[in-house]
C-alpha cells in the first residue's frame, strides 16, 4: 500500500474517533454544569480544556472576542480551535477525499453529509436550542461510520490502518479523561461518574464492579479492563494485534519500534495493578503513558509513511514530521 494512502486512512479514523470523544466529553460536562452554581461553572469546564490541551487557545480566542466565549461552543465550532469537533470532521472528510477509491460509497455519503451539516448554520442553531441533540448526532454518526467501515470495505491492509488509528486515538482520549480526575485533587463521586459517562462506560462499570464508585475502581476499569472496548489495556491489545497484522510478524516478536513500544506498554498493563499506579501517582503514570502513545504514533509515521527509501524524494521531510506531531498532540 502507498504510504500516502495509509496515512490518509489512519488519520481519517483518528479524527473521527477524536470528534466522537470530544462530543461525549462536552455533553457530559455541559450536563454537569447545569447542576452547578454560577460561580462554579467555569471550574467545571476547566478540566476539559486541560485534557484537550486547548487552555491557551481558548484564552487567546476569548481575548480576541468582545463577548464571553462559551467553552462548549469553542470545542464544538470555533475556527480558533484546531481541534474542534467541526474541524475534526472536516479533516476526516478531507482525508477521505484523498483516498476516495479506498472507501465505500456509503462511507463517503455519510461522511460528506455530516461534514456539510457541521459547516451549516443548522448545526449551530441546533446547538443553541438543544446542545445534547447535536452531540448525539455526532456520536450516532461516528458509531454508524464505524459499522460501515467494518461492513462495506475489504478487511485488508487499508482496514488495518483505519483500526490502528482508531484504537491509538481511543487509548489516548481514555487516558486524558482519567487525567482530568487529577486536575483538582481528590475527585468527588459525581466526577468519577462523569468520567465513566464520558467513555460511555457507566453501565459496563456496574456490570464489572458491583462495589462503590471509587477512584481506585474507576482507575482500574478504564486502565486495566480486558473486556471494556474503551479501556487503555483493551485498545493497546487490539493495536498490538493490528500492527503485527500489518507487518506480518508473529505475536511476541517485533519488526519496528511501533510494535516494540506497543508490546512493552501492553505487557506493563497486563502485569500491573491499581496498587502499582497508586504508588507511582495517577497523574505521573498517565503522563508517561501519553508520552508513550505519542511515541507509537510517531513510529507508525516513520515506519509506514516517511519510508527511508522515499525520504530523498520528499522536499522537506522535517515539515511532514512536525505536522504529524502537531496532529497527534491535539
Amino acid at each position: 500500500m502507498l504510504s500516502r494512502v495509509a496515512d490518509s486512512l489512519y488519520w481519517l479514523s483518528r479524527y473521527l474517533e477524536r470528534a466522537e470523544n470530544l462530543a461525549r466529553l462536552v455533553d457530559v460536562c455541559r450536563y454537569d454544569a447545569l447542576d452547578a452554581a454560577d460561580d462554579d461553572n467555569e471550574e467545571i469546564w476547566r478540566p476539559i480544556l486541560y485534557a484537550t490541551c486547548t487552555e491557551e487557545s481558548f484564552r487567546e480566542a476569548r481575548d480576541a472576542t468582545d463577548d464571553d466565549l462559551d467553552v462548549g461552543s469553542f470545542i464544538t465550532f470555533s475556527e480558533a480551535n484546531p481541534d474542534s469537533i467541526r474541524q475534526c470532521i472536516a479533516l476526516a472528510r478531507e482525508n477521505a477525499r484523498m483516498v476516495r477509491d479506498q472507501i465505500s460509497e456509503e462511507m463517503w455519503l455519510e461522511l460528506n453529509s455530516i461534514h456539510l451539516f457541521m459547516q451549516s448554520g443548522e448545526a449551530e442553531e441546533l446547538w443553541r436550542l438543544q446542545p445534547e441533540g447535536l452531540y448525539r448526532e455526532v456520536i450516532k454518526f461516528c458509531l454508524l461510520f464505524e459499522g460501515l467501515i467494518d461492513a462495506t470495505i475489504l478487511h485488508d491492509e487499508g482496514w488495518h490502518f483505519v483500526q490502528a488509528g482508531k484504537f491509538l486515538e481511543r487509548a489516548d482520549k481514555t487516558s486524558r479523561i482519567l487525567d482530568m480526575l487529577t486536575y483538582a485533587g481528590e475527585p468527588e463521586r459525581s466526577q468519577l461518574a462523569s468520567a465513566l459517562r464520558s467513555c460511555s462506560g457507566f453501565s459496563a462499570f456496574r456490570a464489572e464492579f458491583r462495589g462503590e464508585v471509587t477512584l481506585q475502581n474507576v482507575m482500574g476499569f478504564l486502565l486495566f479492563s480486558p473486556s471494556f472496548p474503551r479501556s487503555v489495556r483493551f485498545c493497546l491489545r487490539e493495536l498490538d494485534r493490528i500492527l503485527h497484522a500489518i507487518s506480518g510478524m508473529p505475536a511476541g516478536a517485533f519488526s519496528n519500534e511501533a510494535e516494540r513500544i506497543t508490546g512493552s506498554i501492553l505487557a506493563q498493563l497486563n502485569f500491573s495493578s491499581v496498587e502499582n499506579v497508586w504508588s507511582t501517582g495517577l497523574h505521573r503514570f498517565i503522563d508517561e503513558l501519553q508520552q508513550q502513545l505519542n511515541l507509537i504514533g510517531q513510529q507508525v509515521f516513520e515506519t509506514y509513511v516517511l519510508l527511508p527509501s522515499e525520504v530523498q524524494n520528499v522536499a522537506r521531510p522535517e515539515a511532514w514530521q512536525f505536522q504529524w506531531q502537531q496532529q497527534q498532540q491535539q
